[in-house]
Order: structure tokens, then C-alpha cells, then sequence
């Protein structure tokens, strides 16, 4: 089968979902090809910009505080690439890179309130949700549903973690230990934190429960009742003014259900942050998955490119294939969003690591050819370290337009762009910038690629 665009989007996590609806919204035919799920719907769905300076401790304030940091000390790092451009001072390029990261991250907001997926934050400060370890960490936005509202605030506010009998990944009383001590080390409300367990059978199973079971259990209606019930008289016992649940709270119907549980029960109903895989990760994969078909945008699922055909300094094709048929696809711009090592866009073995589809130049966080490094050599023996795990800084190179470049420089093809996790020179599980970089990337990537269009 045989299929033309103007546009088209190999990847469909959060760089490759932004990408294809700016160009969409620009009036441009798009296709976007995903071959799973991708690594957007194994997130925390938090919307983190960045959090902290690689190898330091203190997290930043705001965005705007950490994105000032970045350009100043990292001129190669994903966010700073967004200020470059010809026509822009050298004196304006912080500001630029600013400027340009709030108009991504408030598009993302603005549409995802669109397909009722509101979210709570602002980019003028970094907010602390709180883990299903009880610890916090800094974000920017965070899923409704995660708002505690003046649980810090208030004197006499009490906090109830709430587990589930046969759900395995919550402890509700290690988090609420973690988290009191925390509280009583700084000085802080709430005073008061106690734990809880109820009971779920989703689909009749009482044991070995995943977060996705129970999340669709209590999308049925009439669920909540039962479940409600328990909490109540739990809360009632000990005068609980906030409830915090791990991330179960429905796939579908999440507003509803906080809603629910907030009217039977008097108190403050929030979700803790959860680890890859979670609920609101799904979420919010579904919900870009909206906004991009609304738009327009045909999304071809279980479809993983594989070839390609190049003519001079433009890529022309994609063939892709699923498990029953192959698709050829032209296009006159591509954005590459595969992912790094979970969307399959980079992998490394003992020969090095590589960029799977076009075979581009992948370097290190510090721009070093990575094409021969061992990926033993660049790890390290704990598997969670302040410092990171340096292989996940490797990926692309790219120029100002976000176009990948070989080892002289020069852009592989002018009309392909990259986006996301694929990207080199910077550390998502230490800054704390994944999402943040997926949708600014994405964005400005897809600008990039429309002018192109426009001036091709």
C-alpha cells in the first residue's frame, strides 16, 4: 500500500504527538506512525521542565530559574538549541530559549484542558507533588487529580495514605512514615499522617492487582459506592481532611471519580506520583492521541518504519510494516521522534550505540562519537544514582533547526527533523525534563519543519 502527506511522524510519544498537531494546525497533511505503546504512556504523566542542574542536589525554583541555568552552562542541550537562530541577538537568546519553552508548555496545557486532562501548576514555579515513596520531587504541571490543595497550609490538616489489599505496588505505611518525618524535620503541616487498607476486587480478582485493573474497575459506574463507603468510615475515625491514593484513580472518568469520593467523604481527594508504568501515564497518552486525531492527523498503529529511500539531500520515503502488511509513505518533511531506548530509536550492544532506522551519528552527553561505545562502560554499578546513568545523555546531534548532522556538521537530509528522548546532550532522569523537552523539542521541530515546507 502506497500513501503520500506533506508531513510525516516516525514515533508516537509526546515529541512526535506535538510535532504532528503543529503541523496540523498549520494547515499540513500529516501521518504519524507508532509501532506500541510508547514511552509516554510509562511516564508519571507530570509534565517535569526541569527540575535540577545535572550532579547537583537543589532543585530549581521555576522553569524559567533552571532553563537560565541550562543555557548558560550547556550550549548543546535540547532546550538551548531552541534558541539559535539567525535573526535572534546574542544578548536575546536566554530570554528567547524562555520565551519560546512557556509558549510549548502552555500549548501542551491549553489543549490537553481541551480532552479534559487538566492540569495544575504554573510555569512561574516548580511544584512538589508527592511519591507513592512519600518523598517529593520538583515538577511544573501535574494531572488535576495530584493537587493537594492546602494540605500544607493548613494547622490542624490531616493526611490518610490509602492502600489496597492485593495491589503490591503502594505501601501505604512506608510512604506515610517517609513522608510524616520529612514534614516534622522541616516543621510543617500536616502534623498528623496515618495509613490505611481497603478493599478492591476488580473483575473478581482480590490478589496480585495492577494499577490498570483497578483503574478500569472504578471507571464503572457504581464502583465508587463500595469504595467510598470504606473510606468513610476510615476518615471519620481519625478526622482525615485529605486522602491520598496511589495513581488509580480510573482511566476515563478521573475527574469524576476525585469528585465522587470528595462528596461522600468531606475530604481532599488527591493521587500520589507514580513510577513508569502508571495510570496517569496512560492517560495522557490517550489524551494526546485526541487532540492529534481531532486535529486531523491519521495515526497508524503497530506499524514500525524500517526502511527508507533518500534522494540527493532530501528522504523522500518510509516503508514501514506491521505484522500483515507493509506501507510505503512520501512525504515532503519527516519528523524522527522514535525514542531512545524504550521506543526502540537508539540501541546499543556490544558494537556501540546506534541510531536504529536512518543509521545517524549518535554521540554522548558530551558530543563524543558514541557509534563504538560499550554500553557496560557507560553505566554505573547502581542501578540509581544523584548522577544518572551517563548512556541515557547519548543521541543525536542536531543544528539549530533540529535536523540531525554527520561528523562534518552538515544536516544528514534538509527536511528531516528530530524530536524527544532521541536527542543528545541532556539527562532526563536527573533534570527532571523529559516531558518538558518531548513538547518543547517537538514544537519548535515542527516549526522548523513548516518553514521548510513553506520555503521548499
Amino acid at each position: 500500500m502506497d500513501l503520500q502527506t506533506d508531513f510525516l511522524v516516525i514515533g508516537g510519544g509526546m515529541a512526535g504527538l506535538v510535532a504532528g498537531t503543529i503541523a496540523l494546525e498549520a494547515g499540513v497533511s500529516t501521518i504519524l506512525l507508532r509501532k506500541g505503546q510508547s514511552a509516554t504512556a510509562y511516564s508519571s504523566g507530570a509534565i517535569d521542565v526541569i527540575g535540577y542542574l545535572p550532579e547537583a542536589r537543589q532543585p530549581f525554583s521555576s522553569p524559567e530559574e533552571g532553563l537560565i541555568a541550562i543555557s548558560g552552562l550547556y550550549p548543546l542541550h535540547p532546550y538551548s538549541i531552541v534558541g539559535y537562530s539567525d535573526d535572534i541577538a546574542p544578548n536575546a537568546v536566554i530570554d528567547t530559549i524562555v520565551n519560546k519553552t512557556r509558549v510549548s508548555i502552555e500549548w501542551l496545557r491549553n489543549h490537553l484542558e481541551e480532552v479534559n486532562l487538566p492540569l495544575h501548576g504554573t510555569f512561574d514555579s516548580n511544584m512538589y507533588p508527592i511519591t507513592i515513596l512519600g518523598t517529593t520531587k520538583p515538577t511544573c504541571l501535574v494531572q488535576k487529580t495530584m493537587d493537594f490543595g492546602d494540605l500544607h497550609e493548613r494547622e490542624d490538616s490531616v493526611l490518610l495514605f490509602v492502600g489496597i489489599r492485593g495491589y503490591p505496588d503502594f505501601n501505604p505505611a512506608a510512604a506515610a512514615k517517609t513522608y510524616l518525618e520529612d514534614r516534622m524535620a522541616i516543621g510543617e503541616p500536616p502534623h498528623k499522617v496515618v495509613h490505611c487498607m481497603l478493599d478492591i476486587a476488580p473483575f473478581g480478582n482480590s490478589f496480585n492487582i495492577s494499577s490498570i485493573e483497578i483503574a478500569k474497575h472504578l471507571d464503572h459506574e457504581g464502583s465508587i459506592k463500595a469504595l467510598g463507603d470504606q473510606l468513610k468510615e476510615q476518615a471519620d475515625q481519625i478526622g482525615t481532611t485529605h486522602i491520598a491514593f496511589p495513581p488509580i484513580l480510573g482511566v476515563h472518568n478521573t475527574q469524576t471519580i476525585k469528585s465522587q469520593l470528595e462528596t461522600l467523604t468531606g475530604a481532599t481527594i488527591f493521587e500520589l506520583l507514580g513510577f513508569p508504568p502508571s495510570v496517569p501515564g496512560l492517560r495522557l497518552q490517550r489524551a494526546m492521541d485526541e487532540i492529534f486525531t481531532k486535529a486531523g492527523g491519521k495515526l497508524l498503529v503497530g506499524f514500525e518504519a524500517n526502511s527508507f529511500l533518500k534522494s540527493g539531500t532530501k528522504l523522500t520515503q518510509i516503508t514501514a510494516s506491521s505484522p500483515r502488511r507493509e506501507v510505503n509513505i512520501s512525504a515532503k518533511a519527516f519528523i524522527l521522534a522514535s525514542g531512545m531506548y524504550i521506543g526502540g530509536g537508539i540501541s546499543g550492544d556490544e558494537k556501540g550505540v546506534k541510531e536504529t532506522l536512518f543509521n545517524l551519528m549518535t554521540v554522548t552527553g558530551d558530543y563524543h562519537s558514541a557509534s563504538e561505545l560499550l554500553p557496560s562502560r557507560s553505566t554505573h554499578r547502581l542501578a540509581i544514582s544523584p548522577t544518572g546513568q551517563p548512556i541515557q545523555s547519548c543521541g543525536l546531534s542536531v543544528d539549530p533547526q533540529f535536523r540531525p548532522v554527520g561528523e562534518e556538521g552538515i544536516e544528514w537530509a534538509e527536511n528531516l527533523f528530530a524530536a524527544g528522548s532521541i536527542l543528545a546532550g541532556y539527562n532526563y532522569s536527573v533534570e527532571k525534563s523529559g516531558l518538558g523537552v518531548a513538547t518543547t523539542s517537538g514544537f519548535h521541530a515542527a516549526k522548523n519543519a513548516i518553514e521548510f515546507l513553506i520555503g521548499g
